[in-house]
């Protein structure tokens, strides 16, 4: 399809989006709950295919959210270079993920309890050698998390930003992924690249997309130009959670290494709401086995062809500034 082309059907309305299903895309097949019981914990990954959207800031408070309503909470911080889930909540730990790698400390003792109420699991951050995991190593973690599993109702990666292997190994383990954006084009881009290759290289099809950053109407246009574009490329499933609006307090809480107050009236309602809404989706009961780390398949998966990724791109540009 042209970009003179994609522009018209935007323009005549004739995607899902623009059809009145501003939450959703049709589901795959895949994508159905079946009727046996579920119960390995609920593993949830939070993406980005731009850095400094808020990722982590919405990886440690919907953390903090599960933890508050009952749930044995585990969020693994998995931007094993510049790794900084233990910064914005001012903890400390004696080892990263490196100590697991190389068997010096045991998973069980790498994991810090915060006083919100969930464990961390520590990164890296300056550890080159951690950003890209080879077979060996990305199996020792798989064998460590499968064990600690046992132990949470909910496992939360927050991985890098990008497309690199590190964040497509992460992504690819979790039960459900969730894809934090604004409405900048650039990031706008960038989303829909880090969804093109996680459905395409990893077979991932069902993803919760957030909109930080922004108000109601400028969140809602964002996700139609976003489904308007996966709609016409991509067979994926998403589920739009909903927006965050810009406020200093978030800068603020960032700044003084700590969580946004339990009755901070400018934001506390739209997180409350939005992670309401994240842990009472349905869960996805053909990737809820436990942690699903398909890195047997995803060795050998080569780039697909990437022809329409300009058009694709410019597409998505040209939504954004119009």
């Amino acid at each position: 399809m042209s970009d003179d082309a994609m522009s018209s059907q935007l323009a005549n309305g004739s995607s899902a989006a623009d059809q009145g299903v501003v939450g959703q895309a049709e589901a795959p097949a895949s994508v159905v709950n079946t009727p046996h019981r579920i119960v390995s914990p609920r593993v949830i990954s939070i993406s980005s295919g731009k850095g400094g959207v808020g990722k982590t800031f919405m990886s440690v408070h919907l953390a903090a959210h599960a933890a508050k309503a009952g749930q044995r909470v585990l969020l693994i911080d998995a931007d094993l270079g510049l790794a900084n889930v233990d910064v914005m909540l001012g903890i400390h730990s004696s080892g990263t993920m490196r100590n697991l790698l190389t068997g010096t400390e045991p998973l069980e003792d790498l994991i810090v309890h915060c006083p919100q109420g969930f464990d961390v699991l520590p990164g890296g951050s300056g550890l080159y050698e951690l950003t890209n995991l080879n077979v060996s190593e990305q199996q020792t973690i798989l064998d460590s998390l499968r064990e600690a599993g046992e132990h949470y109702d909910l496992i939360l990666i927050d991985t890098a930003a990008g497309i690199g292997d590190n964040v497509l190994y992460f992504a690819s383990a979790a039960e459900t992924a969730l894809v934090v954006l604004t409405p900048d084009p650039t990031s706008l881009t960038d989303a829909y690249a880090l969804i093109k290759v996680l459905s395409q290289q990893r077979g991932v099809r069902r993803f919760m997309v957030l909109i930080n950053q922004t108000d109601e109407i400028d969140g809602h246009i964002t996700f139609k130009r976003l489904l308007s574009v996966t709609d016409r490329y991509l067979d994926v499933y998403l589920d739009y959670i909903g927006h965050v609006p810009q406020h200093p307090s978030v800068r603020k809480a960032i700044q003084q290494q700590r969580l946004l107050n339990d009755n901070d009236p400018a934001l506390r309602p739209y997180l409350d709401k939005l992670f309401d809404h994240v842990l009472s989706r349905p869960r996805d009961a053909s990737r809820s086995g436990g942690l699903q780390f398909f890195w047997e398949h995803t060795l050998s998966a080569g780039l697909d062809d990437d022809s329409d990724e300009v058009s694709v791109n410019s597409s998505l540009q040209a939504q954004s500034v119009s």
